[in-house]
């Protein structure tokens, strides 16, 4: 027996269960590497998700396609450190 809130008794046990689920089923991650020397690379983490492995794949193609649209990669590629930062 369990007392609620209201101050009666009650013979049943309520029991609470979190459930924590994406929409979307498929999580698709890729890294992305430029160059091959040491102090010559860029690496980008890039994650999509979609319903179905095809969705993922098309959100990976569409998110790859803006990025490079955008010229993202050539503006982080020519980022510089300034001098006396630390690396």
């Amino acid at each position: 027996m369990i007392d609620d809130d209201s101050g009666t008794t009650t013979d049943s046990m309520e029991t609470r269960k979190n459930l924590n689920e994406s929409a979307d089923k498929i999580r698709l991650k890729t890294q992305v590497k430029r160059g091959d020397g040491t102090r010559d690379q860029d690496t980008h983490d890039i994650k999509v998700r979609g319903e179905t492995p095809a969705e993922a794949a098309e959100n990976l193609s569409e998110t790859l396609a803006e990025l490079e649209g955008r010229d993202v990669f050539k503006r982080v590629r020519n980022l510089q450190p300034e001098a006396g930062d630390d690396e």
